[in-house]
């Protein structure tokens, strides 16, 4: 038996009173209604399936993709219907709460990470337009750091990108089955574009980083420059070609701080979701 699943039938057509001609014979085709999970729990599925396609097919930028899978596996979560199986299967629930646990780690720090790597951003620019050789190698060096820092994070939640599955025999029915072959799979789809993110913005900081040094220790850079005294004209096409690098990383980081906070406040919601399911109510 489901429990939360209450189905009203009309029995205006098996009336006493009704008239013989009205009355539905015993034999007559019915709809007939599947009773696996109720129509709400099936819908918050089906739109959980739906963000899955939709972030498989967005671009490593987009981080409201993710926050949208996550708002609807939340609403999900809060189901009576979806926390009895959590309640009864400690390998569906130890999986999520250590899954989410991780990805909230790994994102509470990249929002640090993307805090730190505007104010690398910022000192490099500043170097560019001020000549500064100096300040320049040393943002290069942050850049780099924060490369590193970034693939690492990736790196750290690899593993829940694939979707292993669980013991045969663990649920009590097909609709338990389902629930948790979606909800894994949710985890799994936002594991991976976490991590296209982290490894994206990773990219331009490399190529930034990379643009910084080169720039900082070439021969033609500020202070030979100097001494050959260019033409206002060239001395402005140098700065055009050494801002190059740091435009694109700012166009990847615009909205970048906004769109991880509110990430991360999703994951908060699905971990507090979580333990408020697997606590038994007083």
């Amino acid at each position: 038996m489901i429990s939360g699943f209450r189905r009203s039938l009309s029995l205006s057509g098996l009336s006493p009173n009704a008239s013989p001609a009205r009355r539905r014979p015993r034999d007559a085709p019915r709809h007939a209604r599947s009773a696996s999970l109720p129509c709400r729990s099936q819908s918050a599925l089906s739109l959980i399936q739906d963000e899955i396609r939709s972030l498989r097919s967005g671009t490593a930028s987009d981080l409201e993709r993710i926050d949208r899978l996550l708002a609807a596996l939340d609403d999900l979560l809060r189901l009576s219907r979806i926390q009895d199986p959590l309640r009864r299967c400690p390998a569906l629930a130890d999986r999520l709460l250590d899954g989410f646990l991780r990805l909230l780690d790994a994102q509470g720090s990249f929002r640090s990470a993307v805090l730190a790597l505007g104010q690398h951003h910022a000192e490099a620019c500043t170097a560019v337009r001020r000549r500064d050789p100096v300040r320049l190698a040393s943002a290069a060096r942050s850049l780099r750091r924060a490369e590193k820092e970034l693939v690492l994070l990736a790196t750290a939640i690899k593993d829940l990108t694939r979707c292993p599955p669980f013991t045969p025999g663990l649920w009590a029915d097909a609709a338990e089955a389902e629930v948790a072959g979606i909800v894994t799979e949710a985890v799994a789809a936002t594991a991976t574009a976490m991590s296209a993110v982290y490894l994206g913005i990773a990219a331009v900081s490399s190529a930034a980083a990379s643009a910084a040094a080169a720039a900082s220790t070439s021969k033609d850079s500020w202070m030979v420059r100097a001494l050959r005294r260019p033409s206002p004209s060239k001395k402005r096409e140098a700065e055009e070609a050494e801002m190059g690098a740091m435009e694109k990383l700012e166009e990847r980081m615009e909205g970048l701080e906004e769109g991880s906070e509110r990430v991360y406040r999703s994951l908060v919601n699905i971990r507090v979701a979580l333990l408020n399911a697997l606590t038994p109510s007083l």
